[in-house]
């Protein structure tokens, strides 16, 4: 007598597998993003640094000769409308947006904010949406400088320096972000430094360094965060003449352009270019990014 052998086959799953729903959910995203990051349209170089019909917040822009302005100098010069922050200095910044508006012909607001404070940051940026229909990029440059190292500094003092620097940073990032995503596109741009890449020297300040440092990772996880619809990028500022350093005595700013391989500080204007290219469609292909401008102190 034969026997018959049985061989009782498992039944598939109809059920997509694990993998496959990773899969799935990755091209998805994928999908996303190449729709949110689309090559643009313009060829020529000057068209894709134009920043005309564009809308470029800028805190911390109050001051005459810092950064914060000479972003916001740039951008209206190659066509952007304006918006601003202050913390305390309201008659500079009015004197800013009437220079900006006089010199460039754009529209600019300044508005008073706490970057320290999220629900201060949303309702910025709800006002500045409502003022100018939109945001197409933010320029996070608002900062605080620390005073002494971990032992000689207060609790208090990092607290400063961290909300203001680092936490500052994020809420600025978190109040701004749906409205990026809601349009599909949109250039979040901080304001790092060379600190969060070195330690300098001799002035002790870990908490700037410490804050700069999640600056530069800050804008590298947002980079990844929301590539379906905005770019993120950093730029490390080295020793710049914005005059809040005046007070450090002669000798020791000597130290400091002794260890710069340029032999000077930097002037807040060198930048203008680093952000307008960062907040452009000329940088398109640009995300994740920490562009160094240090005159070199950071190769030594």
């Amino acid at each position: 007598m034969r026997h018959r052998l049985s061989i009782i086959l498992p039944q598939r799953s109809l059920a997509p597998s694990p993998l496959f729903q990773r899969r799935t959910t990755f091209t998805l995203a994928m999908a996303q993003a190449v729709k949110g990051n689309a090559v643009p349209k313009a060829s020529s170089l000057l068209d894709l640094l134009s920043l005309k019909g564009k809308v470029v917040v800028v805190t911390g822009a109050s001051g005459p000769r810092g950064m914060g302005i000479e972003a916001a100098r740039g951008c209206a010069e190659m066509g952007a409308d304006v918006a601003i922050t202050y913390s305390s200095r309201k008659e500079g910044a009015d004197k800013n947006v009437a220079e900006l508006t006089e010199k460039y012909g754009v529209k600019a607001r300044a508005y008073k904010a706490n970057v320290g404070d999220f629900d201060n940051v949303q309702k910025l940026v709800a006002d500045v949406i409502r003022d100018f229909g939109q945001i197409d990029a933010f320029i996070a440059n608002a900062g605080a400088t620390a005073n002494g190292g971990v032992l000689e500094s207060s609790k208090e003092e990092w607290d400063r320096v961290i909300n203001t620097d680092l936490t500052g940073t994020a809420y600025c990032a978190k109040a701004v972000g749906p409205h990026f995503k809601e349009r599909g596109r949109g250039s979040f741009v901080i304001t790092a430094s060379m600190s969060g890449h070195v330690a300098n020297f001799p002035q002790e300040q870990t908490s700037y360094n410490v804050a700069k440092a999640g600056c530069i990772h800050l804008a590298k996880s947002l980079a990844n965060e929301w590539r379906a619809f905005a770019r993120v990028n950093s730029i490390s500022p080295g020793y710049i003449d914005t005059g809040l350093s005046d007070f450090i005595d002669q000798e020791t700013q000597d130290l400091w352009n002794s260890m710069i391989p340029v032999g000077r500080p930097g002037d807040a204007k060198e930048l203008k270019g680093a952000y307008v290219y960062l907040v452009s469609d000329a940088s398109s292909y640009t995300t994740g990014t920490d562009i160094v401008i240090d005159g070199g102190y950071t190769t030594r």
